[in-house]
């Protein structure tokens, strides 16, 4: 048996220009993102041929089946088509996580890095976190057919924060973010995350979003420029960390402009009640639509803006730097 914990990542600036139909297109892409104390969880073992089916797999509901072409669960289904095909001996296949799933948090791409780490453990194969990032890559990209760019499967294999940069041919580059243990804090205390109550389909919202990116080039160019900028004002101690903040109001007010369905009035509401209460500013995580929103508050407003959201679940978090790890290794 093999049990994988992969994290779920909080997207500061640059989403977006990880994408491949932009980079495509001769852009530079970038982001500045961290993974944060919250995770997916994988356990995965051969499963013995005593039981009157070759394949359980436990997620939002209970599948017990025959052969791999009747798993409902899409990674799970595709991981096994593509990688265990051939094999005479059924999986398990167990699924846990600290937060909902479809929330903005990178939640499926932990899940595709924790299934594939796990799969390889119990191959007695333990891979570079470079080669678990750019397998996940191939599975959602190629395998799964979906809308997705490259930021959460590295963010999700390599842990920690992080400055990313793309490559149109699916190489990256990542380099830890320098900053003080004092500033490292500041940011952290200063971080809330909030969660809308519901979730979406993030394939939903980036094909809408993907499908203007020849309309928002300079919107686009404005969000990779955010990550040099953001960069720039954790790495300067002679600026404050609140600059942060606030440059992830104009962040945010980029993204919103990408799409309609980025944003709902209720999120709007929230948001600006959150700023009239002293956050500084802020952004809902992921593609858009709901999930968990993010805002920059000075300690100080704390409580006034947990007021200001009442209704909204908060949740604490503090920054990883782990990555993708297995926790029981028993091939």
């Amino acid at each position: 048996m093999i049990i994988v914990r992969s994290p779920l990542r909080v997207s500061f600036f640059g989403g977006g220009t990880d994408h491949p139909a932009w980079l495509n297109r001769g852009e530079p892409g970038a982001v500045l993102s961290t993974t944060i104390d919250k995770y997916v969880y994988v356990q995965m073992r051969r499963l013995p041929a005593v039981f009157d089916f070759n394949y359980r797999v436990a997620w939002g509901m209970l599948e017990e089946v025959q052969s791999i072409n009747e798993i409902q669960h899409p990674v799970v289904r595709e991981v096994l088509k593509h990688y265990a095909a051939e094999e005479e001996t059924g999986w398990e296949v167990i699924y846990n996580a600290d937060l909902p799933s479809k929330s903005g948090l990178g939640s499926s791409s932990a899940f595709t890095v924790s299934l594939l780490h796990a799969y390889f453990g119990n191959k007695e194969r333990l891979s570079s976190k470079q080669a678990l990032a750019k397998e996940a890559v191939f599975v959602e990209q190629q395998l799964l057919k979906e809308t997705v760019g490259y930021q959460d499967q590295i963010a999700a294999a390599h842990g920690g924060f992080n400055r990313i940069d793309f490559e149109a041919d699916g190489e990256y580059h990542i380099r830890p973010v320098q900053i003080s243990a004092s500033r490292r804090n500041e940011l952290e205390s200063s971080m809330m995350m909030f969660f809308t109550g519901f979730t979406r389909l993030a394939d939903e919202v980036e094909k809408k979003k993907v499908a203007k990116f020849g309309d928002r080039t300079a919107e686009l160019r404005s969000i990779y420029d955010m990550v040099d900028e953001g960069e720039r004002i954790l790495s300067d101690a002679g600026r404050p960390v609140s600059d942060f903040g606030e440059l992830l109001h104009h962040a945010w007010m980029a993204k919103r402009s990408l799409d309609a369905s980025v944003s709902n009035p209720m999120i709007d509401e929230r948001y600006e009640g959150a700023m009239r209460a002293g956050a500084l500013g802020g952004k809902l995580l992921g593609a858009g639509g709901g999930g968990f929103l993010l805002m920059y508050v000075p300690p100080a407003k704390r409580a006034a803006v947990i007021e200001a959201m009442k209704g909204m679940t908060y949740v604490p978090l503090r920054m990883e730097r782990g990555g993708s790890q297995v926790v029981l290794y028993n091939p």
